[in-house]
């Protein structure tokens, strides 16, 4: 990557920690909490792998997205689950100070810092999906969401995906599946904070992998790193 670029790594539902001031509201969600609804499987293992494999920083977040969704504004009916959704504004209003802005904070105070240095940054952020979903099976193996309306994260996911798809073709690769790139989320955030200097794209991993062992994740992210570099050496990222 060019000197004038930045590379930065998140991980917005990396764990199912619950506070331990909260833990009797979750007695009773043991199970919830380690399913799908409580962190995304495997995404801080390849969040790590991205940022070592780069040099790149990692801003990771292990907080239960059941206490509250990193991965959403403040204001969205999905920023707090059911769980926490019923507690006084005032305890919610600790939830976000305390577990919330702090990553949101670190994640945009890193990005103000690069585009201050004059860089582009490029901000991955790492999440997994359950493969299957209300009895639904997604079809998919990775996923890379961007906004279709800004052409260099659209070349650059594009040729990411080429380059993995090289690597390992029996991969089903999609683009903004199962989700769209231009949903709510802390990269629509920073698009809208800092404009063209900023490119956000969030990788999506189905929990297969994590699913059927360490052996398995470990060699999809292998095959992810290999194809990052080779898009990052590909991609004029010039907005």
């Amino acid at each position: 990557m060019p000197a004038s670029w930045a590379l930065l790594i998140s991980c917005e539902h990396g764990g199912n920690a619950v506070p331990p001031e909260y833990a009797p509201l979750f007695a009773h969600w043991r199970d919830l909490l380690v399913s799908h609804r409580g962190f995304d499987a495997g995404a801080l293992v390849t969040a790590g792998a991205l940022a070592a494999a780069c040099d790149a920083p990692l801003f990771a977040a292990t907080t239960s997205r059941l206490v509250v969704d990193l991965n959403r504004s403040v204001g969205h009916p999905g920023l707090f689950s059911e769980i926490t959704k019923p507690l006084p504004a005032a305890v919610k209003k600790n939830i976000l100070a305390a577990h919330y802005r702090p990553h949101r904070e670190a994640v945009t105070a890193a990005v103000a810092g690069l585009r201050a240095q004059g860089k582009t940054v490029l901000h991955i952020a790492s999440h997994s999906f359950t493969p299957r979903l209300a009895g639904v099976t997604r079809h998919c193996d990775v996923a890379f969401l961007y906004d279709p309306k800004r052409p260099v994260e659209k070349t650059f996911c594009l040729n990411w995906r080429r380059k993995l798809a090289l690597l390992a073709p029996n991969l089903l690769l999609r683009r903004n599946y199962p989700y769209r790139g231009a949903a709510d989320g802390l990269t629509t955030a920073l698009r809208r904070r800092f404009g063209e200097g900023y490119l956000g794209v969030e990788l999506e991993v189905n929990q297969r992998f994590v699913q059927a062992g360490e052996a398995d994740l470990a060699a999809l992210n292998d095959r992810l790193v290999a194809a990052l570099g080779q898009a990052l050496a590909r991609t004029p990222l010039t907005p």
